[in-house]
């Protein structure tokens, strides 16, 4: 394959509910089959498409969710996917960034009053 080009990988995989270490940490835990079937290592930014896309990060699965066909992913992840527990997504190719923005979450002013 040449730079800059992905060969689409696809695989359906069952929503759970991620374990409370993992809630906030934007991590989708699948089983070591599936990230060699996908080409992913750990660390990866997968693109995961439920009714609406989104992106979390390739993590190794808990030994009991080793060849279940299962994604355990937070919340925040599964609203931003649009997919609720026991649903299929579909993990999709892995890209390289070609930008990012970036924005601030919060923001602190200093300013000074005339007097």
């Amino acid at each position: 394959m040449a730079d800059g080009a992905f060969e689409m990988v696809e695989h359906e995989l069952r929503v759970l509910d991620s374990r409370q270490r993992d809630v906030a940490r934007v991590t989708a835990r699948i089983d070591q089959k599936t990230m060699e079937k996908l080409r992913v290592s750990t660390g990866d930014v997968l693109e995961i498409h439920g009714k609406k896309k989104t992106s979390a990060i390739a993590w190794p699965a808990y030994v009991a969710d080793q060849d279940q066909g299962v994604m355990r992913i937070d919340g925040f992840t599964r609203k931003n996917a649009s997919a609720s527990i026991n649903e299929y997504v579909t993990k999709a190719e892995v890209k390289n960034a070609t930008s990012m923005v970036l924005t601030p979450v919060r923001m602190r002013l200093n300013a000074k009053l005339a007097s």
